[in-house]
């Protein structure tokens, strides 16, 4: 399997230098691009831009675990008891999904605990997360007005990476990247 590059230049958006373009793709059908910004005006507004999308990220993941920390602190009670008469590992993942705090298959679920017994609290810690949470807290039935404060502005600074995640992901299903 040898991989056959094309190599190009383009003009960058400024118009005053160039980017260097390198496409590639293999025998299987697997591509790679990649783009090197020659300009040093327009490599330099890229870094500045990149660095901001990277503070934004740090604050955005400050806020998730805000959130997710507040809704432990007030809510793994609750949760805890959903899980009171859970005896097998068949009825942890039974409630676990029902809740949302669990989304593999049931088949997954016994790979993943195999030779493991599962202590419920440590396995609640380790399975809330933000793209479940919204889920769990209306399982909950979570009535509270500073949670609700706190999950809508986790979602307004999210927002805009989870927009990325999925345009990146379309792009990838239809092989354009």
């Amino acid at each position: 399997m040898s991989w056959d590059y094309d190599e190009y230049t383009k003009p960058c958006p400024c118009g005053k230098g160039l980017i260097k373009v390198v496409n590639g793709s293999n025998d299987w059908g697997q591509t790679s691009h990649n783009e090197t910004i020659l300009c040093p005006e327009c490599k330099e507004k890229d870094e500045l831009e990149k660095a901001d999308k990277e503070e934004r990220r740090r604050v955005a993941n400050q806020k998730i675990d805000m959130v997710l920390d507040y809704f432990k602190e007030n809510y793994m009670d609750r949760l805890l008891d959903k899980f009171v008469n859970t005896k097998s590992k068949k009825t942890i993942w039974k409630t676990a999904y029902e809740i949302g705090l669990e989304t593999y298959s049931e088949s997954s679920f016994y790979k993943h605990t195999k030779s493991k017994t599962i202590v419920i609290e440590d396995y609640i810690n380790k399975n809330i997360n933000w793209r479940n949470l919204k889920k769990i807290a209306t399982n909950l039935q979570v009535k509270d007005s500073k949670f609700e404060v706190l999950y809508k502005d986790v979602a307004s600074h999210i927002k805009e990476f989870e927009d990325e995640e999925k345009r990146l992901a379309y792009l990838r299903a239809k092989g354009r990247i």
